[in-house]
């Protein structure tokens, strides 16, 4: 009985790997296809432009950087079609370059039609038109454009036009497939998504810093992760009350120099990548409360830097959140850090501490002492939060993942 178990087991397991590595040969294919939309729609825009060189490199892109990525898939499942799909990308830039305009796109909707017959061919149309399906092709395409966007910018200029360009129209097809499925989507996540949208358009175009491209990238695949299930890690809450403090205070500094796309970044950052970890803990001690925060952090002080009002409006809004923040904070008594194990508390630790008595990390550095220096429990690892540097104690397990994820560095 046991082999037999055993057995189901392992074919189980074979069965779930190839039907995992099939789906995400099929996510992968769908997001090329997803970016050589982006470079078609550039290539429009190029040629609507009178810009020959920048038309020319987005005529290219397809065949040069994202057709052998897709062509084992289109081998294997039509290999007449790959011959034409690959003429079509190879004879593009010769039927676009220089050509009248009306011809011009005539080839262009000619290739967009067999991007849609790839996509048919490969991907199929029950999986194509799945919203969570099509949710990850959005994160795909709006990472890719952060990445673009990071070479393409320095120092609020452009010095990549290309990547520069490729950013922008990856953000753009991203935004079509979210107008497509938005009415499929929980009301409350497609609202934060599309304000996400709008302002991450908007950073780009105006060649906001790569920090703001990146804030709005982030909330996106949040949002997305929320709706999808994907469970994030998280560290213990302490650092996210710590994180929360340490972007409201650049808030100030940066409202104070007239910084206010700066300001706005952080004030995102206190909400998006701290506050609403904090939501169903202290929901559960005080709705109102948690709501009231949510309000003035998400909605309140976001819409004062950008309304521009005076700097003591947006400070005294600050204060008044950070009291809430403290009143939160006590509700949530932490005394310790959350992860300690209560099997360990009468043990030493390797500083002859005991586990009770090992203060939580936010604590210590109150107390004056250096994120880097704070002490955790027993079995437990100090791990710093890149963006803010905050210390957090958690299993080696745990700390694996987080750096993986670019989460945080170990010490």
């Amino acid at each position: 009985m046991n082999k037999v178990i055993a057995m189901f087991a392992i074919l189980f397991t074979a069965g779930f790997s190839l039907a995992y590595a099939d789906g995400s040969e099929k996510e992968s294919f769908a997001s090329a296809l997803e970016e050589t939309l982006g470079h078609l729609h550039a290539l429009e825009l190029n040629l609507d432009d009178s810009k020959p060189d920048l038309a020319t490199a987005h005529a290219t892109h397809p065949i040069a950087e994202l057709y052998s990525t897709m062509k084992p898939e289109l081998q294997e499942h039509d290999k007449a079609f790959d011959a034409k799909f690959e003429s079509a990308l190879n004879g593009l830039a010769d039927k676009t370059i220089g050509k009248p305009r009306h011809d011009a796109q005539k080839a262009i909707d000619e290739v967009k039609d067999l991007v849609e017959q790839a996509r048919t061919i490969v991907v199929g149309e029950k999986l194509s038109s799945d919203s969570n399906f099509r949710l990850d092709l959005i994160k795909e395409l709006v990472e890719t454009a952060e990445s673009e966007y990071e070479e393409a910018i320095s120092d609020g200029k452009v010095k990549e036009m290309v990547e520069y360009q490729d950013g922008s129209a990856f953000v753009w097809r991203a935004q079509q497939i979210f107008y497509d499925i938005k009415a499929d989507l929980p009301q409350d996540k497609a609202s934060e998504i599309d304000e996400h949208m709008e302002e991450l358009t908007s950073s780009i175009k105006k060649m906001a810093s790569v920090t703001e491209v990146e804030t709005h990238v982030d909330g996106i695949v949040h949002e997305i992760d929320e709706i999808l299930g994907v469970e994030s890690e998280e560290a213990s809450l302490e650092t996210y009350f710590d994180g929360i403090e340490h972007h409201l205070a650049e808030v100030k500094e940066m409202y104070a120099k007239g910084e206010s796309d700066e300001a706005l970044s952080h004030a995102t950052k206190a909400y998006l990548d701290n506050y609403e970890f904090l939501e169903k803990p202290i929901a559960a001690q005080d709705k109102e409360l948690m709501e009231d925060l949510e309000v003035m952090m998400r909605e309140e002080l976001r819409d004062m830097i950008k309304q521009g009002v005076s700097k003591d409006k947006v400070n005294s809004q600050i204060d008044s959140i950070l009291e809430k923040l403290e009143k939160a904070e006590e509700l949530l008594s932490m005394e310790s850090d959350e992860v300690y194990d209560d099997d360990h508390d009468e043990e030493h630790n390797e500083k002859g501490l005991h586990a009770e008595h090992v203060t939580a990390p936010h604590k210590q550095v109150k107390s004056g002492i250096k994120a880097q220096d704070v002490q955790c429990g027993e079995y437990l690892e100090l791990v710093l939060k890149k963006s803010t540097g905050a210390p957090a104690c958690v299993k080696s397990e745990t700390a694996e993942k987080l750096v993986k994820l670019g989460w945080g560095t170990r010490q």
